[in-house]
């Protein structure tokens, strides 16, 4: 059976745009069924194209300067609020959304509600690291966490890196100052003994430049730094990107023999480094599958996170994520 995959068609950057073009990536998927979101004025004519996609009327859209709250109170017929709502009403088994990722959190945990055991969902991301991605959760729901947070996100990314990323036996960091166990500041240094005692690999403090070494699989950190560390990394791998194409350029201009050379080494690194290969954060927490993408997330990255949303559907990872907080759970129970 298809796994049923509704897109908040309306609140990207570029409107329903990219969300039509990812449509042709995942054309060739038979095992999903897209459910669009959106105002049927500027989505009904291109679906004439795609016949096997299914047309949801939305009545508003969430803009990025409206806050969370309003996706709840006064735009509950908006493109993301429908996308959700249609999971809870079992007529979708994930939905996912470019537009306010504050909003699709907002809608997520007041439609779909908490996993039993969650005390807080986390926003999660997969960093393209080379060739070794590794989970970074929270990236920015909760700017300010109690310890005990710490080791429901360390079990979720667990959970997610082993269904979705094929990992075995993930190994988990909690993101400091220093590897040195008395290093950080007083959240750390109380989430250190939970994580510890915690159902999962946890390998001890780490450093960000640990982040990109391979020796992690998962990051946990509050959704503060967490954001401040995705932002960053996005700009520096921007930054470097540019620099790399003005470089090329020149030796290019210079010596044209090595063009292909330096095209084909180029490409196979950027590939390697292309966070549009995992599309989207995943909302570990909430009792559905729901993933935020970047606002100017284009068509293959809106394909490919349907395709991380389906694999998490298609590997129950909700219910190994209860499973394993069950496990957290009857550690602290007294014999």
């Amino acid at each position: 059976m298809p796994v049923r995959v509704a897109i908040d068609a309306m609140g990207g950057d570029f409107g329903p745009r990219p969300v039509l073009e990812s449509l042709k990536y995942l054309a060739q998927h038979e095992d999903l069924k897209i459910i669009l979101v959106g105002d049927p004025a500027l989505l009904k004519e291109p679906l004439k194209e795609h016949p096997q996609v299914d047309l949801v009327p939305s009545g508003s859209v969430i803009e990025m300067n409206d806050s969370a709250s309003v996706a709840i109170k006064k735009k509950s017929d908006s493109s993301i609020a429908l996308a959700v709502k249609l999971v809870r009403a079992g007529q979708a088994d994930a939905a996912l959304s470019p537009g306010h990722s504050g909003a699709t959190m907002a809608c997520a945990v007041t439609s779909l509600g908490r996993l039993e055991g969650v005390i807080r969902p986390a926003i999660t991301t997969i960093l393209p690291t080379g060739n070794h991605p590794i989970i970074v959760l929270d990236v920015g729901a909760n700017v300010d966490c109690k310890p005990e947070m710490f080791v429901d996100f360390a079990i979720m990314g667990t959970v997610y890196a082993e269904e979705v990323l094929g990992r075995s036996n993930p190994r988990v960091g909690l993101l400091s100052i220093g590897t040195e166990v008395k290093k950080g500041n007083e959240q750390t240094l109380a989430a250190y003994p939970l994580l510890a005692q915690a159902p999962i690999n946890f390998c001890g403090n780490m450093e960000g430049r640990q982040v990109f070494g391979g020796s992690f699989d998962v990051v946990v950190c509050d959704g503060f730094v967490g954001n401040i560390l995705l932002k960053f990394g996005e700009a520096t791998a921007g930054h470097i990107y540019a620099e790399l194409k003005d470089q090329i350029r020149q030796v290019v201009s210079e010596n044209a023999a090595s063009a292909d050379l330096l095209k084909k080494t180029f490409e196979t690194m950027f590939r390697r480094m292309d966070h549009e290969e995992y599309g989207g954060a995943p909302l570990l927490g909430v009792n559905g599958t729901c993933l935020v993408c970047h606002g100017a997330a284009s068509g293959r990255a809106l394909a490919n996170a349907a395709l991380i949303a389906a694999a998490a559907v298609r590997q129950n990872v909700n219910c190994r994520i209860v499973e394993r907080l069950a496990m957290k759970q009857s550690l602290r129970t007294p014999a």
